[in-house]
């Protein structure tokens, strides 16, 4: 799984011409029938306090989705996946930096989308 989730982002990096007014970005979380799938999201605006933020979507990368297909995960609750999934991006964007320049300065959460958003950068 994490292999496929630092190959997707840096897809996305790779492949994106962000609008300069993009503030912070969302990476969504949600269960359905095939499993579990992760979405990225971008907004020109960021509310600490609101995380109805997130709602508002201003960029959707052409790569907008990936499907955890690891079966490391058909065991783990939604907590241990969103814990997971957060720690993989955190250290991926956190030590690759220089190679991803799309999240530099920006605003970054996960969250299921019935759940809270928690920060990650």
């Amino acid at each position: 799984m994490e292999e496929e989730i630092r190959h997707w982002i840096q897809q996305i990096n790779d492949e994106t011409i962000l609008p300069s007014d993009i503030v912070a970005f969302n990476f969504g979380l949600f269960e359905s029938e095939e499993g579990y799938c992760i979405y990225l999201t971008g907004s020109k605006f960021y509310d600490e306090s609101d995380d109805d933020w997130a709602c508002d979507i201003d960029f959707e990368p052409n790569r907008k989705y990936l499907m955890l297909a690891s079966g490391s995960i058909q065991n783990m609750n939604w907590k241990q996946i969103l814990y997971k999934v957060k720690n993989i991006i955190f250290n991926f964007i956190t030590a690759n930096a220089y190679k991803l320049p799309l999240f530099v300065g920006k605003i970054v959460t996960i969250g299921f989308d019935d759940g809270d958003l928690v920060r990650i950068q």
